[in-house]
């Protein structure tokens, strides 16, 4: 899938990561309609996106 305009959320997911990982933890939640790439953007910005078992 190729991304066009995402820089500034990959900008911010990184920067929200950067954040839990110095002070406290953080919880983050990516939403929008169905198949517009969100399992994507949060690979693409190196967030590991939460499963469950």
């Amino acid at each position: 899938m190729k991304f066009y305009d995402r820089n500034s959320e990959i900008n911010e997911l990184q920067r929200i990561q950067r954040l839990s990982f110095d002070s406290y933890s953080r919880m983050t939640v990516i939403t929008g309609r169905r198949r517009i790439g969100k399992t994507s953007l949060a690979i693409k910005a190196s967030i590991q996106p939460f499963t469950f078992l």
